[in-house]
């Protein structure tokens, strides 16, 4: 097994009608045609060439190997969240030797994704066969769905919490996903923090973990932050101001998760610490004028409180972004 890429995330959702409107009112453009394979129903959107499904349990009698994990995502009231993700794999997949998962495909109807066993507690992962290459990928999920008015190009990062690192580390690394750097964050919970990097998406895995193991949510690389802003207060949800990032560019985030999905938006710039002061204030008047930037409507409530769907969970999933890229990862291979 060849794994190129993270071919797609998987999010559990409640009411997958009331979930489409969320993550358009986010300024995703979400394909109009819904997925129906073993009993689960799936949305589908797009960040660049990684495919985003959000999935919701459609019949009670499923025995997709998915349906249990989506059950356990939104039980108890909570909004659901992200389960997992599915490697793109480069040549046959092994979906035939075991438990697999029937998902929308692109050059084809639908693709079965090989269920993995993980070391990390709390994601679900699984393998799929991917034929085209990322630009491929990419200009066919466009087609399919639309263009972003989020202007959101690619899925820059995905931010996991797991209790022990080295576990997981080991577990990557022995399906061919090399870990490309390890990072001592200097607390006193002594956290460090592991970057793999497929194509433009790095995955980072933090331990241990302080609370409840599992996906924290996603950051999502834009051409145009304040139009990603302006996009997500226009439709009533509110969004932080981007800020200067670390890393460089500019940060910023939605403060409810959608659908128990902390977001996060980036946007490519100069390092904040090779800037000195008259230089940041002219890069930021350089930015186009945010008179739109103003929140509109009271902040939702969903998902405050709850656990890694928090809006807790966004601050940290920005604080978290802002030092994994400026810690290395952007200049990984």
């Amino acid at each position: 097994m060849s794994i190129i890429c993270v071919e797609r995330v998987i999010v559990a959702v409640r009411d997958l009608a009331a979930s489409r409107e969320n993550w358009r009112r986010a300024g995703f453009s979400v394909a109009p045609k819904l997925f129906d394979g073993g009993g689960i129903r799936i949305a589908r959107l797009a960040a660049g060439a990684v495919e985003i499904d959000l999935c919701a349990i459609h019949s009670a009698k499923s025995k997709s190997p998915l349906a249990q994990h989506l059950r356990e995502a939104t039980k108890n009231d909570s909004s659901g969240g992200i389960v997992g993700w599915v490697w793109g794999v480069k040549g046959a997949s092994s979906s035939d030797e075991g438990e697999s998962i029937l998902l929308p495909g692109l050059s084809e109807p639908a693709t079965k994704a090989a269920m993995l066993s993980s070391a990390l507690p709390g994601v679900v992962t699984a393998s799929a066969p991917v034929g085209l290459d990322i630009e491929s990928r990419r200009q066919s999920l466009a087609l399919l769905c639309g263009s972003n008015a989020n202007t959101v190009e690619y899925l820059e990062h995905i931010v996991v919490m797991t209790p022990v690192l080295d576990d997981a580390i080991a577990a990557n690394e022995a399906i061919g996903v090399p870990c490309k750097r390890i990072r001592e964050v200097g607390d006193g919970n002594k956290t460090r923090q592991a970057f793999f990097k497929l194509e433009q998406t790095v995955l980072e895995v933090v331990g241990p973990a302080r609370g409840r193991s599992g996906c924290w949510g996603l950051a999502l690389m834009c051409s145009d932050i304040a139009q990603a802003v302006a996009t997500a207060r226009a439709n009533s949800l509110q969004a932080t101001e981007p800020k200067l990032a670390i890393q460089g560019g500019e940060i910023a985030r939605i403060v409810d998760p959608l659908d128990g999905v902390a977001i996060a938006f980036m946007q490519a710039g100069p390092r904040r610490d090779s800037l000195s002061r008259q230089r940041r204030l002219q890069f930021l008047s350089s930015r186009p004028k945010r008179a739109t930037l103003k929140s509109s409507g009271s902040p939702s409530r969903a998902g405050r409180g709850q656990g890694l769907g928090s809006a807790r969970a966004s601050r940290a999933l920005c604080r978290l972004g802002e030092v994994s890229t400026a810690s290395g990862t952007k200049s990984l291979p």
